[in-house]
Formats: structure tokens, C-alpha cells, sequence
């Protein structure tokens, strides 16, 4: 079985032996008919700042908008401090966002997070190095430490066009000012209280929820995808098994979904309630089921989308089997 998968893997995937990372897209669209020479541009994958979202007293969410490599952003306002939730990639994205931060909360102190340390969601944090505190677990900045310049030289090789890789120009691995060990860390940002639960190993090494309590929101990262195949970005050398695991993963859907908050922000797509962790728990059970049935990837595939038809970047799907019939 393993032998068919990887001859026919060649063929479906065209993927680079050193690109992708998650949140990665081919440099053409998934539907793009593969007899025509033409590649399809995507567009530029830098935040758009001008106009963060109010989801609740407080906290603001700057939309992907639905583009690949973009991730939704937060920024939640307290009396004392103001706390960025991910800020893009690239220099550009990250002076955006910081610049949006300090419009919706004058004078305040600034403090960045990240819900992992894959390049769309952190590669500009430089940014706010000399002016902000920069927290993360201890796995994650383990992890950025260990791994950050392979993910951004092979995100440069082997995922971002040539017309986009001005955005990686002077990045620098910016490592946090604090992290915390343990299972939670609690941030008083001044009449209000921000809760970061590590995960640990499950979508990525130091994978976190930033939670809001008192406006019922969360900040899922890349646990959970809206109407997009969610990424197991299995993608050897680069990012191998070890740095993946599948029931650590659903056990932070669990405790997601114990957790009911009012409003979950996925780190690609639409914002929804309890319902797109739900959708992302039995994306991964169905996934594990078809693996463990079938025999022929693309069968595998074609059945995958015929359970979730409506979903977005079908290029999600041969990785994710890749990593359960290794």
C-alpha cells in the first residue's frame, strides 16, 4: 500500500521535496484544469489591515479574507494593554497589524502571541521586537528555535511565487521575551483577563488557544479551518511525522467544543461557532476511515470530497493521507 500511494502521489501532488509548510497552497489553485499551461495567480498574501472587525466589546479580528497564506488576526483591547493575536507574513503585514493595534488601543502596552509558529502566522513578529513583549509556550519557541530557519528558507524555495518572495526579504527568527511552561498562562490586559492554553503537539509543536472569556471568544489558529480541508502538513523533510499529531489534535477540538465559547476564529476562513469544530473533528475521523479502508490515493481523495464537497483547497487531502499510510 505504501509503495502505490507514494507512485501515485507523485503524480497527483507535484509538491516540492522542501515546500509546504501549513497554510501553504500550490503556486496554482487546486481547481485549475491541469491541461492549461497557465498558471492561476493567487493574490499577494499580505494582510490588509485598514479594516479590523469589532466581533465583540474589544476584540477585533482582521479577516483573511478568504486568501490563501493569510491568516485571520486578533487584537484584543484592555485598559492597561493590548494583545495581537498572529500578525502575517512578512514585514509588511506585521507593521499593518502593529499599526492597527496601536490605532484601536491609544497608549497602551502591546503584547504578540502566535497560535503556532508556522510562517503565515508569525514570520514578521521582527516587527515587534523593539516596542512590544513577545510571548509564546515553551514548545513553541522550542520549536521556533529548532525549526524556524528551515520552514522559512523552504517556504521561500518552494512556496511562495517569485513575484511574492519580497515578502520573506529580512526576516529575522524572533524569539519571544517570556514564554510559560504548563498548561495555561494567564494575561491580565487590565479589566480584562486573556487565557492561552497550550496544546502542545498536535497541528504543530507548541500549537495554543488564546481565549477571551469574558466577550466568549477563541482564537483556534490552524486546529481549526472554515469550509477548508484542514492541514496535516506532512511534508517531508521539511516537517515530518514527529512534529504531527492527530488525537492530541482532537483532543483540543474536545476541549473546544466542552468549552462552547460564543465565537470561534479558525486561523483560515469564516468565523463560526462550535459547529466548525465539530466539522473539523469529523474531517479527521472520516479521514482516518478512509485511510484505514482504502488502498488507492486517489479513490481516497475523490472520496473525501465527495463527503465535504463545498470545502475549499483540495490540496490539503494527499498530505494529511500521506501522514496516516506512511
Amino acid at each position: 500500500m505504501t509503495n502505490d500511494i507514494t507512485t501515485s502521489r507523485r503524480h497527483l501532488l507535484q509538491f516540492s521535496a522542501t515546500a509546504l509548510v501549513a497554510g501553504i497552497i500550490p503556486r496554482a489553485a487546486s481547481a485549475q484544469d491541469s491541461s492549461d499551461p497557465t498558471p492561476t495567480p493567487y493574490p499577494q498574501p499580505s494582510v490588509d489591515a485598514r479594516f479590523p472587525a469589532e466581533v465583540a466589546p474589544g476584540v477585533f479580528v482582521i479577516p483573511d479574507q478568504r486568501i490563501p497564506l493569510i491568516p485571520n488576526v486578533g487584537i484584543v483591547v484592555g485598559t492597561d494593554r493590548v494583545l495581537v493575536v498572529d500578525c502575517g507574513l512578512g514585514i509588511d503585514s506585521a507593521e499593518a497589524v502593529i499599526d492597527a493595534a496601536r490605532r484601536l488601543a491609544p497608549g497602551r502596552e502591546i503584547m504578540l502571541t502566535l497560535t503556532h509558529a508556522h510562517p503565515e502566522h508569525g514570520f514578521g513578529a521582527q516587527v515587534f521586537a523593539p516596542d512590544a513583549q513577545i510571548f509564546y509556550n515553551r514548545a513553541q519557541a522550542n520549536h521556533l528555535a529548532r525549526a524556524g530557519q528551515g520552514l522559512l528558507d523552504g517556504f521561500r524555495a518552494g512556496v511562495l511565487p517569485t513575484e511574492h518572495q519580497f515578502l520573506l526579504d529580512g526576516i529575522e527568527i524572533t524569539p519571544p521575551d517570556q514564554t510559560y511552561d504548563g498548561a495555561e498562562a494567564r494575561l491580565d490586559l487590565g479589566r480584562r483577563e486573556v487565557v492561552m492554553r497550550s496544546v502542545g503537539l498536535a497541528h504543530s509543536p507548541g500549537d495554543q488557544t488564546i481565549e477571551v472569556p469574558d466577550a466568549g471568544v477563541v482564537f483556534a489558529g490552524d486546529l481549526i479551518e472554515e469550509r477548508i480541508y484542514p492541514i496535516v502538513p506532512y511534508f517531508p523533510p521539511l516537517i515530518g511525522a514527529e512534529d504531527i499529531d492527530l488525537p492530541t489534535w482532537q483532543t483540543a477540538l474536545a476541549g473546544i467544543k466542552e468549552n462552547a465559547p460564543a465565537l470561534i476564529v479558525p486561523g483560515h476562513g469564516s468565523l463560526g461557532g462550535v459547529e466548525i469544530a465539530k466539522d473539523v473533528d469529523g474531517y479527521l475521523n472520516a479521514l482516518q476511515e478512509v485511510a484505514a479502508a482504502g488502498s488507492d490515493v486517489e479513490a481516497m481523495i475523490a472520496e473525501m470530497q465527495r463527503r465535504y464537497p463545498t470545502w475549499e483547497q483540495a490540496n490539503y487531502i494527499p498530505p494529511a493521507l500521506q501522514y496516516l499510510t506512511r
